[in-house]
């Protein structure tokens, strides 16, 4: 997880912080809920050994998310291949979870805001994408400044379903 950097990093309300052992609990309440993980792209997840397989992955490549000392939330980014006028750049792919008790806070925003400046900061380009059905998530994007570029269909195996996404550039 080259891209964080330091141990910890904050911005107005919000800790960044690479994850614990002790952060396994609040992971899995998380990814237990299907109103968090589905708009996201995946299915509740419900057995323990499908949670070590996700935790593990996320220790790889994401952070936890902190208000007030309990973990809100992840945040992962991913090495993307750059095509078409893109090609050459060196680009990251981002994605984000909250809480269901912390939708409409501000803090998706705030979170993808401070993380994107400091993605910039070793990186041409960051992408992001949502759901066509997922407003809130879309709206989060372009309020950070992120650009539309298109949508695209992708089945998704956990959701057993075909969902169309918005794809945007920043």
């Amino acid at each position: 997880m080259m891209w964080l950097g330091a141990e910890s990093l904050r911005s107005e309300r919000l800790e960044y912080r690479r994850f614990t052992d002790a952060d396994r609990a609040s992971i899995r309440a998380i990814v237990s809920d299907g109103s968090v993980t589905e708009p996201a792209g995946y299915a509740p997840i419900s057995s323990d050994a499908e949670f070590e397989k996700f935790f593990t992955a996320l220790r790889e490549d994401g952070c936890a998310v902190v208000q007030g000392g309990e973990v809100i939330g992840y945040f992962r980014v991913f090495e993307e291949e750059a095509e078409g006028e893109y090609a050459g750049k060196s680009c990251v792919g981002v994605g984000f979870v909250l809480d269901a008790r912390h939708h409409g806070s501000g803090y998706g925003t705030e979170m993808l805001r401070f993380l994107t400046a400091r993605l910039k900061r070793q990186f041409d380009l960051c992408f992001a994408d949502a759901f066509t059905d997922n407003p809130a998530s879309n709206r989060v994007i372009t309020k950070c400044g992120y650009r539309y570029t298109e949508d695209y269909c992708m089945y998704f195996d956990g959701l057993g379903r075909e969902m169309t996404c918005r794809s945007y550039v920043f």
